[in-house]
């Protein structure tokens, strides 16, 4: 087959070839479609005003049906916390749907199938739900109609008090009068005594009717109590008076004021039991019974009354539809019969198109196959038409734009998006590249590995968005201290490395400290001068190591040499690989334990309470290595040993699946419904987690919803956009995810909310002392109230003392755990402790 020629003639359209077909087609089908439209229009005409009318009935039940919810759901609000603007929605809605009910009369035209009959019930039983609403709104104005208690309390209780006040001011004014000297008269001090409890009776009292009426709460508090000690040891003292009395020993004014207090105590304290009937009865509240009684029926009629209109409008409108039927039959005719001549038109065009496009497009896929592999432009017959020729110039012009796109997409991969700077992938490749020339050449390699000083505080102080800018100049200048064979690389966060072929160690220290100056200099952002350093730790090949992996691995020790020494720079030597012979030892020995399990390792549970319930709620996972020479090290110290490995990713599952076999123990004797599981920064990193915590559940039959996987603030923040897409690969598997020592990161809120954990755990931190510091318990009733808000449950760690349990209580926080609820221990334990637990005893 010939190649396709540039233009040589004036090509033909084919459109001119196919505008007389298309005319023919054009006017057969107008002419179907006027006489179907004409037809319809004559059928829907007379549909489409009781269609308007439908619709219009649906909104106006639909407007009404929204107005009586909000004003009955106001009422409700009214009635449990009344504010200002209560009565004001609810008469304003009322009104809305008295108005949209007189609409109906403009619809009069319907009257069909009970519509007017259900209108006619809707209306009285409206007009008997406004009545009485008003009604309850103007007697709500009265609190002695409210609360039944008050004038019980102002009527009858407050004589009492009154009298009993003013008898004990009597007596001790005639006490005082008698002995001369009040204050040395013993009969003085216990009738002062007996005025100073039946005061505090008093206060108690208040303080129950305060609970009482001002919280609409029915339940004993300690108040109550009180009042029945203190007027037992009233009693106590006015039998004492009594016996004075029958020695003679107390004056006339004082007998009588002994009888009155005897009286007056024993009748308040019988009208205060009465009251008590009061408060436990269901009339407490006159305005609740008045809207359970009497409101709550009618509305339930008005549901009725609305749901049989809403009935009676589909069975009319539904009387149209045979008409519509009748005439989508007609149309159905005609249009098989419009779609008959287009077939045969379709096989004419059909003819045409086939010589003068199908067949020219078959050579055009002939010359795009032979190609195929080719980045040439094709080029078009001379006998092609229009059309064709400018599908050919699109093609070539899509074909360049698809292997600019594939440069681009290349380019994404292997480069980081913040800095344009290559990426982990890309510095691994070019590293082994640079390797292998070396070892052609007999030369060196260095690689360095840069960590920036004060980024954390940058980051956290003014935010993600200036530490990008940071990261972004930094990357820019060390792109200007580069040679042409130079590669600088992102790794992550605010980790740099670069690989430089052919250079020695005095020339590394030249360009390391060259680094250094340059990276020092101010860094100004938005008007801010920003100060940075770098760590940095070299290595060489071939004197220190002969492959990428190691090479990395002792830049990465040289650069935390360099870190915690605060020197700038550090080459990797043998020496500092025995200051870590320990730490190494130990990771070896746990690779060791993990492969061949001897018993060291195990894993402790700290049951964690709901709050509310006081029932079980689950327990957090927590490591133990009990090393057979080093005794027992601290989880943390194993942790930062490990996740500077790959070992991290093996003990964290070695955790899960302990866990899930533990729970599986203790599921079995139904006592423990959820376990807690730590992660570390790595384990998000690791795109193979998600699947293998799956594999996990799957092979132990553990529903997912019963694992917590716990990640603290600075591991989410750490990468976000990676640890992101793990925790919605966990989320989607059913898997609870909870924010790990809340309060002690600088997170994004935002970022937060873009999470798909289901709760918050406040740092021990805040809740150990938070009774003793007003920070603290701010922080931690604000973290609760934000859990809340955005739908997050709340667990509180650290809770060593009852009167912080109690108070997290108060403030509504959903679980706990601390010493004073248990202390972690032992699984067997733990399962003693599930049976034995009495959630009495918190």
């Amino acid at each position: 087959m010939g190649r396709f020629t540039s233009e040589t003639k004036p090509r033909k359209s084919l459109r001119f070839r196919y505008v007389r077909f298309a005319a023919v087609v054009a006017t057969i089908l107008l002419a179907g479609a006027a006489f179907s439209t004409l037809y319809i229009n004559k059928i829907t005409q007379s549909n489409s005003e009781s269609l308007r009318l439908s619709d219009a009935a649906k909104n106006l039940v639909d407007d009404i049906r929204d107005a009586i919810w909000i004003s009955n759901s106001t009422l409700t609000s009214k009635l449990i916390s009344p504010q200002a603007e209560h009565e004001i929605i609810i008469k304003d809605n009322l009104k809305k749907a008295k108005n949209r009910l007189a609409e109906f009369s403009s619809l009069a035209t319907i009257d069909a199938a009970g519509i007017t009959s259900a209108i006619s019930d809707l209306q009285t039983d409206f007009e008997n739900l406004e009545y009485y609403i008003l009604q309850l709104l103007e007697l709500g104005k009265d609190p002695n109609w409210i609360y039944p208690m008050l004038p019980y309390i102002n009527e009858i209780l407050l004589e009492s008090n009154t009298a009993f006040e003013s008898a004990t001011v009597l007596a001790m004014q005639e006490i005082a009068d008698d002995d001369g000297d009040e204050y040395d008269s013993t009969l003085y001090r216990d009738v002062a005594q007996i005025r100073d409890m039946w005061r505090q009776i008093i206060l108690n009292f208040r303080a129950v009717i305060i609970r009482f009426a001002g919280l609409n709460r029915v339940e004993k508090i300690a108040q109550e109590k009180n009042i029945d000690i203190l007027y037992n040891e009233i009693k106590n003292k006015l039998r004492k008076l009594e016996q004075l009395k029958k020695l003679n020993r107390l004056g006339f004014e004082t007998i009588d004021a002994l009888a009155v207090m005897q009286h007056r105590s024993k009748k308040w304290y019988v009208d205060y039991q009465k009251l008590k009937n009061i408060r436990d009865s269901k009339i407490w509240r006159a305005d609740i019974r008045y809207a359970e009684n009497i409101i709550n029926p009618i509305q339930k009629d008005i549901a009725l009354d609305l749901s049989a209109l809403e009935s009676s409008i589909h069975s009319w409108s539904s009387l149209n539809v045979k008409a519509v039927e009748k005439a989508a039959n007609q149309l159905i005719f005609e249009l098989w019969l419009l779609t008959g001549t287009a077939i045969i038109f379709v096989w004419l065009v059909y003819s045409m198109l086939a010589r003068g496009v199908l067949t020219p497009i078959a050579k055009i896929s002939d010359a795009i196959s032979e190609d195929i592999n080719k980045i040439d432009s094709l080029a078009t017959t001379d006998d092609s038409s229009k059309e064709i020729h400018t599908l050919v110039s699109a093609f070539n012009t899509m074909r360049q734009q698809i292997h600019h796109r594939q440069m681009a997409l290349e380019h994404q991969a292997l480069h980081d998006s913040l800095t344009g700077l290559p990426n982990r992938a890309l510095f691994h490749d070019r590293l082994e590249q640079a390797i292998n020339i070396a070892h052609r050449q007999n030369s060196n390699v260095a690689v360095m590995l840069l960590d920036l000083d004060r980024f954390k505080e940058i980051n956290d102080t003014l935010g993600h968005p200036v530490g990008d800018l940071v990261l972004q100049e930094i990357g820019s200048r060390l792109g200007t201290c580069l040679r042409t064979s130079d590669t600088v690389a992102r790794l992550g966060g605010d980790e740099f490395a670069i690989i430089c072929p052919s250079i020695d160690t005095t020339e590394a220290t030249s360009f390391v400290e060259k680094i250094i100056e340059c990276t020092s200099q101010v860094v100004i952002i938005n008007n801010q001068n920003l100060y940075t350093g770098v760590s940095i730790g070299i290595s060489l090949y071939p004197k220190n190591a002969e492959d990428a992996e190691s090479l990395i691995r002792q830049a990465d020790v040289a650069m935390y040499s360099a870190k915690n020494k605060g020197i700038g720079y550090t080459f990797y030597n043998a020496e500092l690989d025995k200051l870590n012979a320990d730490n190494l030892s130990l990771i070896g020995d746990l690779r060791e334990e993990l492969k061949n399990p001897t018993g060291q390792l195990c894993l402790h549970y700290q049951p964690q309470i709901n709050l509310q319930t006081k029932k079980m709620h689950g327990s957090e996972a927590l490591l133990r290595w009990n090393h057979p020479e080093k005794g027992l090290i601290p989880p943390a110290d194993v942790i930062r040993m490990t996740e500077h490995t790959s070992l991290i990713n093996d003990l964290t599952l070695w955790v899960i699946e302990q866990a899930i076999k533990d729970f599986t123990i203790c599921r079995e004797i139904g006592s423990c419904i959820n376990i807690s599981v730590n992660l570390s920064v790595r384990n998000l990193q690791n795109p193979e987690l998600a699947p293998l915590i799956q594999e996990l559940l799957s092979s132990h039959k553990m529903n997912p919803g019963n694992l917590t996987l716990e990640i603290t603030e600075s591991a989410i923040m750490s990468d976000p956009v990676r640890a992101r897409e793990t925790l919605n690969l966990l989320s989607a598997m059913g898997i609870n995810l909870d924010i790990d020592d809340y309060g002690t990161g600088f997170s994004s809120l935002a970022y937060l909310k873009m999470l798909p954990v289901n709760g918050l755990k406040i740092d021990k931190s805040f809740v150990i002392d938070m009774l003793d510091d007003e920070n603290d318990i701010t922080i931690v009733k604000s973290t609760i109230d934000l859990g809340h808000n955005l739908n997050l449950s709340v667990i509180a760690e650290g809770v060593e003392t009852a009167e912080v349990y109690h108070h997290l209580q108060n403030n509504r926080c959903d679980f706990a755990q601390g010493a004073y609820i248990a202390c972690p221990m032992p699984a067997e334990e733990l399962q003693k402790w599930c049976k034995a637990f009495d959630p009495n005893s918190l």
